[in-house]
């Protein structure tokens, strides 16, 4: 298995002067046969699953 670390920066400004701050937002998980789940922080104990995107899915319109 093979753990990558999910990372995202937040831009501010202090006293002027342009600062950018980065944190570690989650986690992506590749099993050994392929499978990928991403867990973000602020959603405790939901893991995700991350596929390739194949254009046979079918698109959802919501505004119908």
């Amino acid at each position: 298995m093979q753990i990558f670390d999910v990372f995202t920066k937040k831009e501010y400004e202090k006293e002027g002067e342009q600062k950018v701050i980065s944190y570690k937002a989650g986690a992506l998980k590749v099993t050994d046969r392929g499978n990928m789940y991403l867990r973000l922080f602020h959603i405790p104990n939901t893991d995700f699953y991350v596929r390739e995107r194949n254009s046979d899915l079918p698109t959802v319109n919501l505004e119908e």
